[in-house]
């Protein structure tokens, strides 16, 4: 029996619902933010890289995107979208950047007729890909895995558990702290999804790599010589069947 419980890899889909609030104006949008349920701050603010995942830059949050492009106050989607990107993870961290960027806001028109910003919630439905009982077959299936998977439990899980990786936390159980360690830095890095998983894999086959070359220097002299051995007495069996008519 194996005592250690299982790496769950999952993938995820979204809800989109309406959150019942319709903003035409800047103060609009303060009040907005600051009444909200943090399932709309996810999906305006942290979701938007995974409905882009091919992306090489990150796609702006939706309202910072909205105050530049539908109200025209370029200066205030900046802010916004800098505090939206330095925010600290969880939804009261990030409900709280947001307002202090609006906090010296100056009055802007409303939004014409049609421009008005809804806000929307997204509800997280999580759909199981495999069990896994140590870090290799948990890497495998993650790196056979989609887009959502990887925002997931690289970027959602973290951003609602205030920082932590909880395929980390399940990686050291099985005593890969080394690649739990990794994944905790790839987690804070804010890479578009394509390049956080390009580059996720990298760093695993490197420490693979690394392993395996630290385990070949510390066989003994013996272990290799019965190793080559064993690899020319194989060769020797498949010439000698190779050889029949």
């Amino acid at each position: 029996m194996n005592d250690i419980a299982p790496i769950e890899i999952c993938s995820v889909v979204h809800l989109v619902r309406p959150a019942r609030r319709e903003v035409a104006d800047i103060e609009g949008l303060a009040r907005g933010i600051a009444e909200v349920e943090p399932a709309s701050l996810f999906y305006h603010v942290v979701q938007p890289p995974l409905r882009a995942p091919a992306s090489t830059d990150l796609p702006p949050d939706d309202f910072s995107a909205w105050v530049g492009g539908v109200l025209q106050d370029r200066e205030t989607a900046e802010r916004l979208s800098l505090a939206a990107q330095r925010a600290g993870a969880g939804p009261e961290s990030l409900r709280t950047a947001l307002l202090q960027a609006l906090e010296n806001r100056r009055p802007t028109h409303r939004a014409p007729e049609g421009g008005e910003f809804s806000f929307l919630a997204a509800d997280t439905v999580v759909v199981p890909i495999a069990d896994a009982f140590d870090a290799d077959v948990a890497m495998v299936a993650l790196a056979h895995a989609d887009a959502s998977a990887w925002f997931y439990h690289l970027v959602e899980q973290p951003w609602f558990s205030g920082g932590g990786v909880p395929l980390s936390t399940a990686l050291r159980a099985t005593g890969a702290a080394r690649l739990a360690e990794r994944l905790e830095l790839m987690s804070r890095s804010g890479f578009p999804l394509e390049k956080l998983r390009r580059d996720t894999i990298r760093m695993y086959r490197r420490l693979r790599l690394g392993s395996r070359v630290a385990a070949a220097a510390a066989t003994s002299e013996l272990e290799r010589t019965e190793e080559a051995r064993d690899a020319a007495a194989r060769l020797a069996r498949r010439l000698v069947r190779g050889g029949k008519a």
